[in-house]
């Protein structure tokens, strides 16, 4: 019966991390399926995309637009960074330790480079689709704010939730109870906030926004599905 537990125990990591990456991988072709379309329509807006640009741009008093905006900035420059490395500093307390770090000190640090290697990494995959696919942006009539670069997918938003990923699977390893709760879905809501402001400030594509989401969801998967280092508490159970 012990045997038979302890099988149940060791088996149950494995098929968890099978169902992460089949779901990572039903993400990654929905990603690669939306993009293809975008492509193939030469950027022109999807069904859906013309109503909710309409609608957003039909429906902004200055309150709003100066929250959506406030919001937005809040999706570049350097918080997404900052809540990137933080993501790795908590991580990195959480862990007994790390493979090749032998010193309990720098375990954080390195945490927090492996975070910023990973946050990088997806933002250049976005970047690398935007100027493949070279979506035009919506009409700059409609623009509040001054946007570069193309639309496809959106930055802010790649940025933002790649950022609130990291975080995510920081305090779901590392944190407990109502903090947990509460990081986990303060993080989550800016990531949507974000996506939901560039539409909003008509800057984006409603599929622009989907799109990042899409990217950073699979890779998210990606990550939750690759083997994880016990956490101090873990050990100590």
């Amino acid at each position: 019966m012990a045997d038979t537990r302890d099988d149940r125990r060791t088996a149950g990591p494995h098929v968890a991390r099978g169902r992460w990456w089949i779901a990572g991988a039903l993400l990654a072709l929905a990603f690669v399926l939306l993009t293809a379309v975008v492509a193939l329509r030469d950027g022109r807006p999807l069904p859906g995309d013309l109503a909710l640009h309409d609608w957003s741009v039909a429906h902004r008093p200055h309150g709003m637009r100066t929250v959506a905006t406030v919001i937005t900035d809040s999706g570049s420059g350097a918080l997404p960074y900052l809540v990137a490395i933080a993501a790795g500093l908590l991580a990195g307390r959480a862990m007994p330790g790390i493979a090749w770090v032998e010193w309990p000190r720098l375990e954080g640090v390195w945490a927090a480079v492996e975070a910023l290697l990973l946050f990088t990494a997806i933002r250049l995959v976005r970047y690398g689709v935007m100027v493949w696919v070279d979506r035009p942006r919506p009409p700059a009539r409609d623009w509040i704010g001054h946007p570069s670069g193309m639309s496809f997918p959106s930055g802010h938003t790649t940025t933002s939730a790649a950022a609130a990923l990291l975080l995510i699977a920081a305090a779901a390893v590392a944190l407990r109870g109502a903090t947990r709760v509460a990081v986990i879905g303060v993080a989550a809501l800016w990531a949507v906030l974000v996506g939901v402001s560039r539409v909003y400030l008509g800057v984006h594509w409603p599929t622009d926004v989907l799109g990042g989401w899409l990217l950073v969801a699979a890779a998210g998967c990606a990550l939750w599905a690759l083997p994880r280092r016990r956490t101090r508490q873990d050990a100590q159970e």
